[in-house]
């Protein structure tokens, strides 16, 4: 099972890479998708500055960055959910093999380009609008995106089969989904801003802790208190894997049995 499930993994690999190459070129995704991103990114570092002072730049700015790779990252959403809408749903759900690894592997071309943003908005914003990180502590917490990414891409698959379920409610999941992380789980004020019953809660969202243990290593903090965190965003991450592997698994065995899974319904 694990070997099937490696391999169905991989082409599904091989398949999201030649479907990002249909979206953009490298041109298109730069200058385009990326430009774009940062232009965000700037926007609300900027009233940072403007509302407060450079440190509060610097607090909003660095939440931002991160928050990039969770966005593109729940793009997954709309991916899998026009799955059903293209008709590629049945045919998966009859396939001699399980149809969890194919559909988990639907948006890592997501995953990959909200990393690959992320890092660029790291390595280019914080000079260009003259709050640089201090290196070379800023220089793990580049390692520590792609944890918080994998996480959020685990809590996008999650959405995603409700997404599926419910296909012509995509667009609200998404950002029902969304919004609660840039709002609550500290991207642009700290946690500590929020009444005390909120604030375990929030713990429970992916991004939470990583970009914790971000500003941790940003402030020079010991590694004796970054790793109880990284492990804990960890932990959401499985957590949410493995709420979306029962969700989709629920919505095509549901499928199977009463057909609601035919092309557009």
């Amino acid at each position: 099972m694990g070997t099937g499930w490696l391999r169905l993994g991989y082409q599904s690999l091989l398949f999201s890479i030649a479907e990002m190459r249909t979206v953009h070129t490298w041109r298109t995704w730069l200058f385009g998708w990326v430009a774009r991103l940062l232009t965000q990114v700037t926007f609300f570092a900027l009233i940072g500055k403007f509302v407060a002072d450079d440190a509060t730049m610097q607090f909003v700015l660095v939440g931002n960055i991160v928050a990039l790779s969770c966005l593109e990252s729940m793009i997954v959403v709309l991916t899998m959910a026009g799955e059903r809408r293209l008709g590629t749903l049945p045919l998966l759900a009859i396939a001699p093999t399980s149809h969890v690894p194919v559909y988990l592997g639907r948006g890592l071309h997501w995953l990959a380009s909200g990393i690959a943003s992320s890092v660029i908005g790291w390595l280019v914003l914080p000079p260009l609008l003259g709050v640089p990180l201090p290196w070379p502590e800023a220089l793990p917490a580049v390692t520590i995106i792609l944890l918080v990414a994998l996480s959020c891409y685990c809590y996008g698959c999650f959405l995603a089969g409700l997404a599926v379920r419910y296909r012509s409610l995509q667009v609200i999941v998404l950002n029902l989904g969304y919004l609660p992380i840039m709002a609550f789980c500290g991207v642009n004020v700290p946690i500590s801003f929020w009444p005390a019953w909120l604030q375990p809660v929030v713990h429970l969202f992916p991004l939470t802790n990583g970009l914790q243990a971000i500003r941790a290593v940003l402030a020079g903090g010991a590694w004796s208190e970054v790793w109880p965190r990284l492990a804990l965003e960890a932990l959401v991450g499985i957590g949410w894997f493995a709420l979306a592997t029962v969700s989709i698994s629920r919505v095509v065995t549901k499928g199977r049995a009463d057909g609601s899974l035919e092309f557009g319904s």
